[in-house]
Order: structure tokens, then sequence, then C-alpha cells
């Protein structure tokens, strides 16, 4: 046999080992994990959320602040203790200001009771509508939630 004719003879016993596999033998799938349950909503609440991070911008313009002004009170020691006490002063008054100041969050808690007796709490859009009592399907695919009508 020649080198083609062995190559042809490999391909063909592949290809026909190929085709008689079992059709029932799962293949390997890429959607990862689904997990559908079945609940009724016992309670929708309106939830305002601030950050409790700030970007520190405050308490620097606040001690820098309060170090100037700290500093024209008194003079020798008195005056650079005074000017360390406003730094420290303004810049825990500067941060509190940014955290005051910065945008909050509006976000909707849907608590469910799942078929299962459990409670659970989701959040969801704020533009989402449901109802107490309201019959809902939870879905969680890859570890992310939908809560919507059946």
């Amino acid at each position: 046999m020649r080198l083609s004719e062995r190559w042809y003879a490999g391909m063909s016993a592949i290809l026909l080992t190929a085709c008689a596999m079992d059709p029932q033998s799962p293949l390997p799938s890429t959607e990862g994990t689904l997990l559908v349950q079945g609940g009724e909503v016992v309670d929708v609440r309106d939830v305002t959320t601030r950050s409790a991070q700030t970007s520190g911008i405050g308490s620097v313009i606040g001690g820098v602040a309060g170090a100037v002004l700290g500093s024209r009170i008194g003079s020798g020691n008195g005056q650079a203790i005074a000017g360390v006490g406003g730094a420290l002063g303004g810049g825990m008054a500067g941060n509190e200001l940014e955290k005051a100041t910065r945008g909050s969050n509006l976000t909707t808690e849907l608590s469910v009771r799942l078929d299962n007796g459990e409670v659970r709490t989701y959040k969801i859009d704020p533009g989402d509508s449901f109802r107490i009592g309201e019959r809902v399907t939870v879905t969680t695919r890859n570890g992310i939630v939908r809560v919507a009508r059946p």
C-alpha cells in the first residue's frame, strides 16, 4: 500500500467511527447553569442608597483650607498646632461634605416567596412595576437573576 492509500484508509476509519457515536450521548454545553423557579411577590419597596465611598478630593480641599485658616491663629508652636488641628478638622469636614453631596441611587427591592417556601429579595429596575400577590418566575442563569411575569 502506498502512503496516500494508507492515509485515505486511516481517514475513512476515523470518519466511520465518528458516525457510529451514540446520538443519545450529551454534547458539552457552553450555556452554563439554568434554574427556573416560580414564586409570589410578598413585598415591593423603593430603596435609596448613597455611596459611602468618596474620591478624597473633599478631604484634601478641606484639609488644605483648615491648615491655612488654623495657621493664622496664635503664634510660634501654638500656630503650628492650630494649623495641624485645622488640617485634621478641615479634612474630616471636607470628607463629610463630599459624602452628603454625592448622588444617590434609587432601586426597587422585590421580595419573593418561592414555591419551595424560601423568601428571597432581588434588586430590580425602578421602572418595573410588580404588585404584592403577583405570580413571578425567577430565572437564574450563570449567577444572573431575572424576575419576570410568567
